[in-house]
C-alpha cells in the first residue's frame, strides 16, 4: 500500500520539525502494516437469482481488513460501485451495508434485467486480491407477440399449425388448450386421441374438421409468477349444410305454424327463408323470422301467422358463403281435426194412469189394481176395449180384462202370443186370426167368472171360477202351440 504524501510549505524552522515529525510517523505506520497480517477472504462468494422487481444481496466477507479498503464493480464493464462505504455510482437503487468490518454486503433494490450479471468484491492490497458473485435474475413469461399469430385458417381436412413464442427466465413452458373447455383432438396417422391439455410448441394439427374450429390458448409459465396466456382463433372453412328438423308439418287452420331448420357453415352464410317460387320472406305480419347462432351453426325459425289456405305449400330454407351454397324444404299440410257431435237426447215420459177399485165385502176388503194394457204396434192389430159399467158391490170396474191372484192379463199374453206369431211368416196369419178370437172369447169368460164369485162374497167359488178362468186363458195359447 502506498504511504499518504502530504505537501506542506515551509517557511521557518519550527515547520521543517513538524514536517520530519510527520514524515517519521508515515514512515513508521507503513513499516508497520507491511509487516502485519494481509487481508484474506473468509467464504467464497455466492451466486444468488432472484426474481425481477425484488432485492438482490451479494456478500463478501473480510478478515484482518486494518487499514485497507473494499470497492464493489461490476465484472463485466469495470464500473466502480463503492469504495469502502461510500457509494459512488449514480445508480439510487445501489446501497452499501458493512457489518463489523468484515460482512461487506452489495444491495441491489427493484431488480431490473439490466442488473443481471456478475459484480467484483476487491481488497486494495500490494497485490489485488477479487472475488467474483454473479445476480441471475428471474423473469416472468412473456408471449412474443411479433412471433404469435392470433388467427389460423385453413380449409376442412387440411393440417393447421399454431404458434406460440414466449421469453422469461428461465425460459417457459408452453402448454395448450381448448378455451371453450372440450378437448383437443390430436390425429397421428389412423390414430385419434382426445387430451385436456397439450405440452410443446408449435401446437399440430393434422386434418382438422370443423368440430376443432375455436379458440385455443396458449399458456406460458416458468415458475415465475405470473403465467401468462394467449388466444389463437382456429378457422375451418366449410360450404353450407343445412338440415330440417321436420320435412312434413300438418297443421289446422287458423293456427300458428313454426317451422325450423340449422344452418353450419363457415364463413358465416346468408340464410333466408322463401317460399315454393323462390320469393323471400320478409318480416311482417304474416311472417317472423328467428335466428339463433352458436359458433358456426345457425337454428333458423319461420313462423307463420294464421294459416290459412293460401300458406299451404312447401317453404325452402337457404344459405350461401364463399364456399358454396345449400338449402333443404318443408312442406306445410293442412290437417282437418275430428269433430265430436252430440247429439240432442229427448226424454220422453209416458205418465201410466193406474185406476185403483175398491170393493167393499162384509167381513173381507180387497185391492184390484187395474193396468191399461197397450197391444204391440208390429201386430197392427186394433186395441179391444170392453165397454160398460158393472156393478159390484156398488163400485165400478175398469174397462179391461183382468186376471187375479197374480195371473198376467190377458191383454199382456195377447201382445207376447201375437209377437210371436208375426215372425212366422204371412202363412200363418189366419191361424193368428183364430187365435186371438179364442182368446178374446177366453177374455170374456174370466171376467165374467170373476165378477159372479165376487158378487157371491164365497172363497171357494172365486177360487174355482178363477181356475176356470185361468185354463180358458192358457188354453188358446196352447192350442196354437200345438197347431205349430
Amino acid at each position: 500500500m502506498r504511504p499518504y504524501t502530504y505537501t506542506v510549505a515551509v517557511d521557518s524552522w519550527s515547520s521543517r520539525t513538524l514536517l520530519l515529525v510527520v514524515a517519521v510517523v508515515a514512515v513508521s505506520s507503513f513499516d508497520v502494516q507491511k509487516d502485519g497480517p494481509e487481508p484474506e477472504f473468509l467464504n467464497p462468494m455466492e451466486n444468488v437469482t432472484v426474481a425481477l422487481g425484488r432485492e438482490a444481496i451479494l456478500v463478501c466477507s473480510v478478515k484482518n481488513i486494518g487499514e485497507h479498503k473494499v470497492g464493489w464493480l461490476k465484472a463485466e464493464d469495470q464500473t466502480i460501485l463503492s469504495l469502502h462505504e461510500r457509494v459512488v455510482t449514480e445508480n439510487r437503487r445501489i446501497d452499501i451495508d458493512v457489518d463489523n468490518n468484515t460482512y461487506w454486503r452489495l444491495k441491489i433494490r427493484q431488480l431490473q434485467r439490466s442488473d443481471k450479471g456478475c459484480y467484483m468484491c476487491q481488497i486494495n492490497t500490494h497485490v489485488m486480491k477479487k472475488q467474483i458473485g454473479c445476480v441471475d435474475v428471474k423473469v416472468p413469461p412473456d408471449i412474443k407477440d411479433e412471433e404469435t399469430i392470433s388467427d389460423v385458417t385453413v380449409k376442412e381436412g387440411e393440417n393447421a399449425t399454431l404458434a406460440c413464442k414466449a421469453k422469461g427466465n428461465p425460459l417457459p413452458r408452453i402448454t395448450w388448450k381448448r378455451e371453450d373447455g372440450e378437448k383437443i383432438t390430436i390425429r397421428n396417422k389412423s390414430k385419434k386421441t382426445l387430451l385436456e391439455r397439450v405440452r410443446g410448441e408449435p401446437l399440430l394439427l393434422n386434418k382438422v374438421d370443423r368440430s376443432q374450429m375455436g379458440h385455443y390458448l396458449c399458456i406460458a409459465s416458468n415458475d415465475v409468477p405470473p403465467a401468462v396466456s394467449k388466444r389463437i382463433t382456429l378457422n375451418v372453412n366449410f360450404p353450407p349444410v343445412v338440415r330440417v328438423t321436420n320435412q312434413f308439418v300438418s297443421a289446422p287452420l287458423h293456427t300458428h305454424v313454426r317451422l325450423e331448420c340449422s344452418v353450419e357453415s363457415f364463413p358465416n352464410s346468408i340464410n333466408h327463408w322463401s317460399d315454393e317460387k323462390g320469393q323471400m320472406l320478409s318480416q311482417g305480419a304474416k311472417y317472423y323470422v328467428e335466428e339463433v347462432k352458436t359458433n358456426y351453426k345457425v337454428n333458423m325459425y319461420l313462423n307463420i301467422q294464421n294459416l290459412d289456405k293460401n300458406d299451404l305449400g312447401t317453404y325452402i330454407c337457404f344459405a350461401s358463403n364463399s364456399m358454396g351454397s345449400a338449402n333443404s324444404s318443408v312442406r306445410v299440410h293442412k290437417i282437418i281435426l275430428p269433430t265430436t257431435t252430440v247429439a240432442p237426447t229427448t226424454s220422453t215420459t209416458t205418465a201410466a194412469t193406474t185406476t185403483t177399485t175398491t170393493t167393499t165385502l162384509p167381513s173381507t176388503t180387497r185391492m184390484v189394481s187395474i193396468s191399461t194394457a197397450i197391444p204391440s204396434p208390429a201386430t197392427k192389430r186394433k186395441s179391444h176395449t170392453i165397454s160398460g159399467d158393472r156393478k159390484s158391490g156398488g163400485k165400478t170396474d175398469d174397462k179391461t180384462g183382468l186376471r187375479m191372484n197374480g195371473v198376467e192379463s190377458a191383454g199382456e199374453m195377447e201382445t207376447k202370443s201375437s209377437s210371436h206369431r208375426a215372425s212366422r211368416g204371412s202363412s200363418r196369419v189366419r191361424r193368428s186370426t183364430v187365435s186371438q178370437s179364442v182368446s178374446i172369447a177366453a177374455e170374456l169368460a174370466f171376467l165374467a167368472a170373476a165378477t159372479a164369485s165376487w158378487s157371491t162374497g164365497c172363497p171357494v167359488d172365486a177360487a174355482i171360477g178363477g181356475l176356470v178362468s185361468l185354463a180358458l186363458a192358457v188354453s188358446p195359447p196352447l192350442i196354437l202351440w200345438l197347431l205349430n
